[in-house]
């Protein structure tokens, strides 16, 4: 099977409205171009405004709409989410898609910016946008394989001192069970949660790393893993009507490194409910 086949499997989604963070680079401008392909209506919310015009200009597409977007600080999360609302009040999907790989950087809330930004920023937008929402709306959740690491109970999120890594992997183990928190809880009855992981893909968001690491990465990963035109199918596999409140969406591949997307049940270790006690 090659990509574009994998897409006849996916409906035409012109009945839908998509809201799409982190979509100017990687796996978030791969799943903009499906979603044009499928002709859904695109809300773009991003950082980087000229960018994405000039993406918006070369993709030649009427039905997408841009909002300045900064994940990393809860007043622009909160503006955001408002012009959303008032603009686009049918929205019926938000895909969560945006993230980072830095050592560096505090967010507005004084959190390291890595951890501010994938999970902080994330929860804060579900967490604002919840008691607004009137509509069944689905929110499709990225997390990462790195959410399978070990978490030390000794590990303090709210430190900005650990490594790149640490870093990255605390935000998507936190992440992951904030998921597996929503979907328990069921607060919000009109919402439903799916996550999915891209697997393994050369995007940008190495780009933090060692200058060597990230040029090697740019040029085997594709080769070995998934290019982000592939590994982007988890997310529009988990915006299709097919998927459902719950459902955790994975590349099928060996221990889920790439690979066409399969469902896959959320693993109990990864629920870590403690987190939130």
């Amino acid at each position: 099977m090659n990509v574009k086949k994998y897409l006849t499997k996916i409906e035409d989604l012109s009945h839908k409205k998509i809201a799409l963070t982190g979509a100017t680079s990687g796996i978030g401008l791969a799943l903009l171009k499906h979603l044009v392909s499928k002709n859904a209506y695109v809300v773009l919310l991003v950082r980087n405004l000229t960018k994405a015009k000039e993406i918006v200009g070369s993709l030649n597409y009427s039905k997408i709409d841009i909002i300045e977007y900064d994940q990393s600080s809860y007043k622009s999360i909160e503006k955001a989410i408002d012009e959303l609302l008032v603009k686009h009040s049918d929205i019926d999907t938000i895909v969560l898609n945006a993230g980072v790989l830095s050592k560096k950087g505090i967010t507005e809330e004084g959190y390291s910016l890595t951890i501010g930004v994938n999970y902080f920023g994330v929860r804060h937008f579900i967490e604002y946008i919840s008691p607004k929402l009137t509509k069944e709306t689905k929110i499709v959740i990225q997390g990462s394989l790195t959410a399978g690491a070990r978490l030390s109970k000794k590990t303090d999120i709210t430190r900005t001192d650990y490594g790149i890594f640490k870093q990255y992997n605390t935000s998507k183990i936190y992440l992951e069970a904030y998921f597996n928190k929503l979907v328990k809880d069921n607060s919000y009855p009109l919402i439903s949660y799916v996550l999915t992981e891209p697997g393994i893909s050369s995007t940008r968001i190495s780009r933090n790393l060692p200058k060597v690491v990230y040029a090697l990465g740019k040029v085997f990963l594709p080769i070995v893993f998934s290019t982000p035109r592939k590994a982007s199918l988890t997310l529009l596999t988990g915006i299709s009507d097919k998927s459902k409140n719950g459902d955790f969406i994975v590349p099928r591949g060996i221990y889920n490194m790439s690979g066409f997307p399969k469902y896959k049940k959320f693993p109990p270790k990864r629920e870590r409910e403690y987190l939130f006690e």
